[in-house]
């Protein structure tokens, strides 16, 4: 498990399609993030952390590759639990660092090249999924990354995939492969009730003062007023929201139980499709909610998780195939560890 994550960080950049701060996986993650390297060895931020084949990778790549996982931990989780996971983070930023050298050196001896159009396809991709282009900013300044880091790590990627592409030897699954698995793993496909919500987010901080507190929630009463008397509530979170969210008129998507912080939670199964919560407050502030649609719990047919059924199976030889090429590409390689100066995993 620890190979295969490894693999697919070092072709990926992480970046976290997470909901805004009233979401759960953001609880309590900033105090986590901050402050540099979770690394338990120490030393200079410059210092070798490990060398791969005469390249040397800094205890500060490591320690941005850390802060990256932290990102993707704090969804799956509890925030009390990280602590506890030091040294296992360190180890897998490490491996995801090194996987990533051995692939980019393999890009450059096996001279994989990509257009610049494909680049701006991809970035342009991820930024429609987010909401804007100012959206995509916003997710990169909470991971620490440059927009043209960003793109230069876009690239990587590109070059990355083709490579992979041109070592994998897939198969096409075919739909009855896709339904055998379907009928021997159907617990999978029972989704939980979720709905669909939007919010408008009036952010209280930490360090406001009660006045200041006071008038962040007579803002938000003053537009839950206007909400009442009929003002557009998407309107109003693309004007007035201090979530990320805004960028979609508050929309959040669809979310079961066990997303969300508990007050919103509460608040928003308790809403029927249509409705608007009161004043909601959390530890990120004061929120109005807007219940747009409702799933009942239910089992996924076939026919209906079929295309992705077997884009995921498809996924899974891939990633196979990549694991077993990362592994040759290590075992042909020189890889030194401070601590030993020789390979180790």
């Amino acid at each position: 498990m620890m190979r295969m994550l490894s693999v697919m960080m070092a072709l990926l950049v992480v970046v976290t399609f997470a909901f805004c701060s009233c979401s759960k996986e953001k609880a309590e993650n900033s105090d986590q993030t901050q402050g540099g390297s979770m690394s338990p060895g120490g030393g200079s931020p410059e210092a070798m952390a490990v060398k791969v084949n005469d390249q040397v990778i800094t205890n500060k790549e490591v320690a941005d590759e850390e802060n990256r996982l932290l990102q993707q931990l704090a969804g799956q989780v509890d925030p009390s639990q990280l602590g506890q996971m030091r040294s296992l983070v360190h180890k897998q930023a490490v491996s995801n660092m090194v996987d990533r050298e051995l692939l980019r050196q393999a890009v450059e001896k096996e001279k994989i090249a990509v257009d610049q159009a494909e680049v701006d396809a991809r970035v342009a991709d991820i930024a429609e999924r987010l909401g804007s282009r100012e959206a995509l900013s916003q997710r990169l300044e909470m991971i620490g990354m440059s927009e043209d880091d960003f793109v230069h790590e876009m690239e990587t990627s590109l070059k990355i995939e083709k490579l992979l592409a041109e070592h994998s030897d897939v198969k096409p699954v075919t739909e009855d492969e896709a339904r055998k698995y379907y009928e021997e793993n159907i617990d999978r496909f029972k989704q939980p009730e979720r709905i669909r919500a939007s919010h408008i987010l009036i952010q209280v901080k930490p360090e406001d003062t009660e006045a200041q507190k006071k008038a962040k929630r007579e803002e938000a009463e003053r537009l839950l007023a206007e909400i009442k008397n009929g003002a557009d509530f998407a309107e109003l979170a693309a004007q007035y929201s201090d979530c990320p969210s805004k960028q979609r008129g508050g929309d959040l998507g669809y979310f079961e139980r066990g997303r969300m912080v508990k007050p919103f939670e509460d608040a928003a199964f308790a809403l029927k499709v249509g409705e608007v919560s009161g004043i909601v407050e959390t530890q990120f502030g004061y929120h109005i909610i807007k219940v747009t649609d409702r799933e009942e719990a239910r089992t996924v047919p076939f026919e209906e998780t079929k295309e992705g059924l077997i884009n995921y199976l498809e996924g899974q030889q891939k990633q196979q195939a990549m694991q077993t090429y990362v592994e040759q590409l290590r075992q042909a390689a020189t890889i030194e560890y401070p601590d030993t100066g020789s390979a180790q995993e």
